[in-house]
Parts: C-alpha cells; sequence; structure tokens
C-alpha cells in the first residue's frame, strides 16, 4: 500500500468537516464543498481519491445521494 502525505486533505475530515460533504454518484464519491456554489474537489490520483474518501466517511461528513 502507498503512504500519501494527507495533510493537504485532512482539513476535510477533521477541522473543516462541516464545510463537506460527499456526493454519491454511482460507486464513486466526489468531495463537495457546501454553500450557494457548491464544488467538487477533484482527485486525479484513484487510490489516493479512495483514502481521502474513507477517511471522511469515518469522520461522519454527510453523504449526498445523487442516483
Amino acid at each position: 500500500m502507498r503512504e500519501w502525505d494527507l495533510s493537504e486533505y485532512a482539513a476535510m475530515w477533521t477541522t473543516e468537516r462541516d464545510r463537506w460533504e460527499l456526493h454519491r454518484v454511482g460507486d464513486a464519491y466526489l468531495p463537495t464543498t457546501k454553500g450557494d456554489r457548491p464544488m467538487v474537489h477533484l482527485i486525479c490520483d484513484d487510490a489516493l481519491a479512495d483514502e481521502v474518501t474513507m477517511r471522511m466517511l469515518r469522520a461522519g461528513v454527510t453523504v449526498v445521494d445523487e442516483s
């Protein structure tokens, strides 16, 4: 398993957790900022995106089902 420096993303499931939600689209989750103009945060490395998503889910970040 690869190790990443997650410090760039850690606020998404810690200090700024309430500013984020995960939009479920099919089998994927898209980390999205909340607000009047929500913005998706794309992570181009699939394995890294899975790790960030898993940590957000474990922390209880809200999931919005887009299906």
